[in-house]
């Protein structure tokens, strides 16, 4: 197993029919985190998939987690939890109605935080992913969600759907900022969705919930949940 880097574990199949890839991770104030955790709730989505990496530290040197550093790396290790080891991982669920794959994402440090993204891609494009929706926060203090895409066909069927506008200029960093920018190459369409949160100078990505119900509204609406 650990002739490989990084590598995948399946933990069942996926018979779905044109999923869309829903990817989140801990990143500012950890709204996609959040929103991956209530969408598997909602729609009682199952595990498939675990993703295993070397390059998935256990204990990350950098403050806050999604700030790959080449000098540091993090500290390997598993993870201890209801008295059993685990290593850290990317998850990967299904849900049939609708049809998604649900990604809970994993910063990996900056030597392979491409190579995850890659194989994450990889991954969804086996199982007939054609679009992804990505979510994540922006510091503002507005109150509002807004959205990059990787086409301008997208851009304006956001705006004219759901009044959803583009609003955050910046870096996006870390596994879904990577992932979203690495959709095209695989031939996917790939939305974000920016719910704005007021970052908090102590820890970056203390939970709001307040911004990630807002994104899960909008999310709720895109998908067709009720």
């Amino acid at each position: 197993m650990m002739e490989k880097e990084t590598w995948i574990e399946s933990r069942g199949n996926a018979k779905l029919v044109e999923p869309i890839a829903v990817v989140g991770s801990p990143g500012l104030r950890s709204i996609g985190k959040l929103v991956m955790n209530s969408l598997i709730t909602k729609t009682k989505a199952t595990l498939i998939a675990d993703m295993y990496s070397t390059h998935m530290p256990s204990i990350y040197q950098t403050k806050p987690s999604y700030a790959a550093n080449p000098m540091l790396p993090g500290i390997g290790g598993v993870i201890v939890e209801s008295g059993q080891p685990d290593f850290p991982k990317v998850q990967f669920y299904a849900s049939s109605t609708p049809s998604l794959i649900i990604t809970k994402g994993y910063h990996a440090n900056f030597e392979g935080q491409y190579d995850i993204a890659i194989k994450v891609l990889d991954f969804l494009a086996e199982n007939h992913v054609r679009k992804i929706i990505v979510v994540a926060g922006y510091g503002s203090k507005d109150k509002k969600i807004c959205c990059a895409a990787t086409s301008k066909e997208l851009l304006v069927e956001m705006k004219e759907k759901y009044n959803i506008d583009i609003g955050y200029k910046g870096p996006f960093m870390g596994f879904s900022g990577l992932v979203f920018g690495l959709s095209k190459r695989k031939g996917m369409e790939a939305l974000c969705l920016f719910s704005s949160t007021e970052p908090k100078e102590n820890d970056l990505e203390f939970p709001d919930k307040e911004a990630s119900d807002r994104a899960m509204d909008t999310l709720n609406k895109i998908l067709g949940l009720q």
